[in-house]
């Protein structure tokens, strides 16, 4: 019996540290778009106070999720005009921007759930 705690110990650590890994690349996205409008206009200042106020929206379900949903649109068409310039209308971009769709929007899924779990503590 003590083995078996322990085995479903060990697996809801390793989902744990699973969920804290797909929060982080929303994190790297959030601070990507503080990075773009402080270049934008070319001020270390921006970016730290555009920085400091997503950290802080971050704790509201729906800033999250209108983020997410918008990441997961910039992934896809990122992958999808990437494919198209290449080869065009063919099977290969809308394969890749299926699959885009489903990976991303997979990721972006569960680190809103992990930050949801976060701020619901």
């Amino acid at each position: 019996m003590k083995g078996i705690l322990e085995s479903s110990h060990r697996r809801a650590i390793r989902r744990e540290w699973s969920n804290r890994g797909m929060s982080l690349l929303f994190n790297f996205e959030l601070t990507w778009l503080a990075g773009l409008a402080g270049f934008a206009v070319r001020s270390w200042l921006v970016f730290l106070g555009a920085f400091m106020l997503m950290m802080w929206l971050r704790r509201f379900p729906i800033f999250c999720l209108t983020m997410c949903v918008l990441f997961t649109a910039n992934w896809v068409f990122g992958t999808w005009g990437l494919s198209y310039f290449d080869n065009g209308w063919s099977l290969r971009t809308i394969t890749l921007s299926v699959f885009a769709f489903v990976v991303f929007g997979w990721l972006h899924w569960r680190g809103l759930d992990e930050l949801n779990d976060i701020y619901a503590r």
